[in-house]
Order: structure tokens, then C-alpha cells, then sequence
């Protein structure tokens, strides 16, 4: 039993997603309910989501550190676009705004409307794409070290410069959330800055597509309580999602 469930642990863990019919193509010496039986202990361990007619691969759920910004830029590519659009969306203009570093930032940093807005934000990629394909928006860059691993600024210079300004809305990615730990990343420094943000802004967006789902990085820089709106994608399985609903606004 043991040598199945690990099977078919590792085919979706593989694939991602999967639906029961591709499991019971795939491993057909195996009957559904068998399959379906495997998919309910592996649930119930943690390794994997039910969803709708299938299952989800659940990441892991302590990560020492991210992937590098080249590694995840065509990562999940789609659902972070459809975040970005969800997140252009309720932006206004003539409003001052944060977005954070990152590859569905980034997404979003590309459709983000033409109007006129103050962009802060400590990505220097970031900054350039407003600035080379947007007229109207001005951009303030972060100043302080560079990281190469993130693309990003994030130590006590850029704390410093957050004191003295006032954001209206937030867009800040999370690289993992969980209903008990809340939204974590894996540097200590990010986190830092977040929560540095999230305390000088009007109202807090957190973005972040359905594979952080159940993921915990070392530091936690908010809980539910600390945000006003959870922008994910359609890939969020519907029972999750009202559960999650009830913590915080999600869309």
C-alpha cells in the first residue's frame, strides 16, 4: 500500500494536477476506488490537495529558501497573469501605490494601467518596465543593497525611505500562506521590508497564485488579520477558497 500511495504521490507531485481519470489511466492496475482511497490518506497526511474530480500537489511546507528570480519568471506563467489582471484592476488613479519584487509583481507591472499614479517599489526591473512602457505613472525606487537572488532591495536603507512615505494601496507577493502561519517568505530581510509596508499603507493586497497553497518559509511577515485582500487564481480549489474567504476578502 505503502509503494502505491508514494507512486501516485509522486506522478501528481510530478504533474502538479491531475485528475482522477488520469490517475486511473495511468496506474490501471489499480481500481478507482483504490486510487481514490490512496488520494484520501495522502490528503489527510498533508501531501496533497483534493480538488474538484482530482488532486493538487501541496508544496512543501518549510523551505529553507526560494528559487532564484530567472527560475521562477516562466513559473506558472498564466495564473500569474491572471492575478496581474485581477490586481490592475482596482487600482485608481491619481492614488499612490507599492508593488513588490517579484515574478507575479512583475506580471502585473506590465498591466498596469497608463494613468497617473507614484510607484514605489524596490525592484530596479520593476522600476524600468513602468518607466519604458508607461507615460503618466512616476516611479520611486527603494534605494540600498541589491540582491542578486531576488532582484531586489531589501535591508534598512529601503526601511528608512518607507518611513517617510504614504502608500494608498499595497500589492505585496507572498512566497507561501498558510491559515496558521499566515503569509511567509524566505528571507528575513524581505519579511522585514513587508511588514514595514504593510504598516504604512491605507490598504493591503497580497498576491499569490494557488501553488503557494499550504507552503511555510521561515518568515512570516503577516497573518490574515493584517491584510485586506487575498488576489489568487482560478486554480484555488473552490472548498479552499471558502474556507480561506472566511479569514480575509479573496478574489
Amino acid at each position: 500500500m505503502q509503494d502505491r500511495q508514494n507512486a501516485i504521490y509522486e506522478y501528481i507531485k510530478d504533474r502538479g494536477d491531475v485528475t482522477i481519470v488520469e490517475l486511473v489511466e495511468k496506474f490501471n492496475q489499480w481500481s478507482e476506488m483504490t486510487i481514490r482511497r490512496d488520494l484520501a490518506k495522502l490528503a489527510a497526511k498533508k501531501s496533497i490537495i483534493l480538488t474538484r474530480g482530482g488532486a493538487k500537489y501541496l508544496p512543501a511546507r518549510y523551505g529553507l529558501s526560494e528559487d532564484i528570480y530567472s527560475e521562477r519568471e516562466f513559473r506558472n506563467a498564466p495564473l500569474k497573469r491572471e492575478i496581474a489582471e485581477k490586481a490592475a484592476s482596482i487600482i485608481e488613479p491619481g492614488t499612490g501605490i507599492f508593488i513588490d519584487s517579484g515574478t507575479t509583481a512583475m506580471a502585473l507591472a506590465k498591466l498596469l494601467p497608463d494613468v497617473n499614479l507614484v510607484v514605489v517599489t524596490p525592484a530596479p526591473s520593476l522600476a524600468l518596465e513602468v518607466m519604458s512602457h508607461k507615460q503618466l505613472p512616476s516611479v520611486v525606487l527603494l534605494g540600498g543593497t541589491l540582491s542578486r537572488h531576488s532582484l531586489s532591495v531589501s535591508d534598512p536603507e529601503a526601511w528608512r525611505q518607507l518611513d517617510l512615505l504614504n502608500i494608498d494601496t499595497a500589492f505585496v507577493a507572498a512566497s507561501g500562506f498558510d491559515k496558521k502561519t499566515g503569509f511567509s517568505v524566505g528571507s528575513q530581510l524581505e519579511s522585514i521590508l513587508k511588514r514595514s509596508v504593510i504598516s504604512r499603507a491605507r490598504r493591503v493586497v497580497i498576491l499569490a497564485d494557488s501553488s503557494k497553497l499550504g507552503a511555510m518559509l521561515p518568515f512570516s511577515f503577516a497573518g490574515f488579520q493584517d491584510i485586506d485582500l487575498m488576489i489568487t487564481d482560478s486554480a484555488f480549489p473552490e472548498d479552499l477558497k471558502q474556507e480561506y474567504s472566511k479569514l480575509t476578502s479573496i478574489l
